[in-house]
């Protein structure tokens, strides 16, 4: 979507950013004000900005009709908003199920102002969505199949979505509490010089290797999305170096962007600090922050383990080259000039070892950051820099709080209709209640799902429809949404939308849609995930002895290998159709929690390995 850019509104975003940034961050150090502000304000800044930045027309960003369009919503969203600050609490404790005439006009007023937010935004296919939610809760006597219901009057339907749980409810909360606090660290780390100081470690240990910069991109990702959780973020921060080199060392534009994409999502579940689904995830189980990252730590490693092996084997398949040691810097140089910036991992992993809460976490990394930052004179945070880094956190969000209200809306329609419960019905059914068959369908389901939405909008929407069903069928709720909020990843590499793919397309040049291919192909382990949540839970580390999690690992490692041989034809050397169907029979049987399927995949894949090398010695000039 294009932006504005006069200088007016360049002033305006700036100035209403960086307060936005500047009150989440107070609050997360300090505590809230109360929870009508906190969730008002948040909604009242995002949407205010979105009006500013985002033009109703794309085709005619400066059309003066449109200006006073913008007007008008603007006003309509500053006093929806108010209004509800004011009159929640009043509400609450005196006409619960009695609205008055000035709660359905605000009422209205914010269903329309939200999703016409999101279609701005995010474009169209949230807004369809959120729409047709809307029209499905209120028209559903006339309706057909599952669809169906008695029918809801439309001030329940105003009422619930403006006061009950719909705007301002678990989304919007989530997001003011837990997002934004840490994308106000994120933008703090990139600019004290700690997002360049991961990125020059990862050219340091990998960018001799053959296919290097791919495995720069990996490892930086991963680093640096550990403490982001934003796939797209993390694109842009480190695409910008390694998608360069890739395509310099032989890589097509295509793949080396889908190398970053496909790295870059990893840092959606990749601890400590996760993507704002997983805090969505922790709120809707009732479940510690805490516990949520360690269980999805060793899923996430084995995530970057299988990429690793992909590019590093399409390199060698390829016989591309790393970099040359002089263009490359030197590890000490680097640990020297920033070793402290280390120590951020570290110490946002001791809050949330020690408890506290993810807010508390997210300030302490800040305040870490910035103090880091001081160290060198050209990283420290004078107020013009402490301003635009703020200003950067506060646009940084807008990304998914523009989504915040269409979400409600759609979760609020989708529990008074009851259209949740139907579909996990239907799901059953189509199942025949067998466990396997319904993962895949849920698979099948997240894969569509995800050609079109965020991943938060695509958890929510697997949360809702999906994980009642896995419920239902004996999985531990905790495993059902740790399932569905993996699936909802699929939304960053999955044509033909991939949010991520599409950025790092941006930075390499390539075909947004291959790009995207490539990177659902570098992903392909987000697929088997799924099953291990269900079948193999002590990959979720919780619960579990070292032994028990000492033999995943090792089987779960290898299946990384066998897979990656696979789908990338390489071994010590380019593999035959015979050869590559082989690794993937041992991947998969390495992926069952077995002590016979893991020994047979492991004889399988070193048969493959050891007849290669013979073949590779016996080929070897001299011979």
């Amino acid at each position: 979507m294009q932006l504005r850019e006069s200088t007016i509104i360049k002033t305006s975003v700036t100035f209403f950013s960086a307060v936005f940034a500047l009150i989440y961050f107070y609050t997360s150090g300090f505590g809230i004000f109360s929870s009508e502000s906190h969730r008002g304000l948040y909604l009242l800044f995002t949407y205010i900005l979105c009006l500013l930045l985002y033009p109703a027309s794309k085709k005619h960003p400066e059309n003066r009709f449109l200006y006073l369009f913008d007007a008008i919503l603007l006003i309509l969203s500053v006093a929806s908003i108010s209004y509800w600050m004011v009159e929640y609490p009043i509400y609450a404790a005196k006409r619960v199920g009695l609205p008055n005439r000035w709660d359905m006009i605000f009422g209205v007023s914010m269903i329309l102002v939200s999703l016409e937010i999101t279609r701005r935004a995010m474009g169209n296919t949230l807004f369809i969505l959120g729409a047709v939610m809307m029209f499905q809760t209120a028209l559903g006597p006339y309706l057909p199949g599952i669809f169906t219901h008695k029918g809801i009057s439309i001030y329940r339907i105003i009422e619930f979505n403006y006061y009950i749980d719909g705007i301002f409810g678990t989304i919007v909360s989530t997001y003011a509490t837990y997002v934004m606090p840490f994308l106000i660290f994120g933008a703090f780390l990139q600019r004290s010089g700690g997002g360049d100081f991961f990125i020059d470690l990862a050219r340091g240990l990998a960018g001799h290797v053959p296919g290097g910069p791919a495995l720069i991109a990996v490892i930086g990702s991963a680093i640096f999305g550990s403490i982001s959780g934003s796939p797209v973020a993390n694109v842009v921060a480190t695409g910008t170096f390694t998608i360069p080199m890739m395509k310099r060392v032989g890589y097509s534009p295509e793949f080396a962007g889908a190398v970053e994409a496909a790295a870059s999502t990893g840092g959606s579940f990749l601890p400590p600090i996760m993507g704002a689904a997983a805090f969505l995830l922790a709120t809707l189980t009732e479940t510690p922050y805490s516990q949520i990252a360690l269980m999805a730590l060793l899923p996430a490693l084995l995530y970057y383990l299988s990429i690793g092996f992909m590019v590093y084997f399409r390199a060698r398949r390829r016989d591309l080259r790393g970099l040359d040691r002089s263009e490359l810097p030197n590890i000490k140089d680097v640990l020297r000039q920033g070793w402290y910036f280390a120590f951020t991992i570290l110490v946002v992993a001791v809050l949330i070892i020690r408890g506290y809460s993810p807010p508390v976490v997210a300030f302490g990394g800040t305040v870490f950051v910035i103090l880091a930052g001081m160290v060198r004179k050209e990283n420290r945070f004078t107020l013009k820099r402490f301003i635009e880094t703020l200003d950067s956190a506060g646009r940084s969000s807008l990304v998914i709080g523009s989504s915040a209200g269409t979400l409600g809306l759609i979760m609020g329609g989708m529990t008074l209709s009851g259209l949740g419960l139907k579909f996990s019905s239907l799901l059953l059914s189509f199942s025949g209640h067998n466990l396997f068959l319904m993962i895949l369908m849920v698979i099948l389901i997240a894969t569509i799902i995800g050609m079109g939405l965020t991943i938060t909008a695509s958890y929510i929407i697997l949360a809702i429809l999906a994980a009642p069903s896995l419920i239902q069928m004996g999985v531990p709720a905790v495993q059902a949404h740790l399932l569905c909020f993996w699936l909802s990843m699929t939304s960053n590499l999955t044509p033909p939308v991939c949010v991520a793919a599409f950025a790092a397309s941006s930075i390499a040049g390539g075909n947004p849609m291959r790009t995207g291919l490539h990177a659902f192909v570098l992903g392909i382990f987000m697929y088997l995930m799924p099953f291990a949540f269900v079948y193999v839970p002590q990959i979720l580390i919780v619960g579990h002895g070292v032994g028990a999690i000492a033999e995943i690992v090792l089987s779960y490692s290898f299946a990384t290998v066998a897979l990656a041989a696979a789908v990338q034809g390489w071994l010590l050397r380019p593999l035959s159709i015979l050869e590559r169907g082989i690794c993937l029979i041992a991947c998969i049987l390495l992926a069952t929690p077995e002590v016979l399927t893991d020994g047979i995949g492991f004889l399988l894949l070193a048969a493959v390995f050891v007849w290669n090398y013979h073949k590779q010695k016996t080929s070897a000039p001299g011979r």
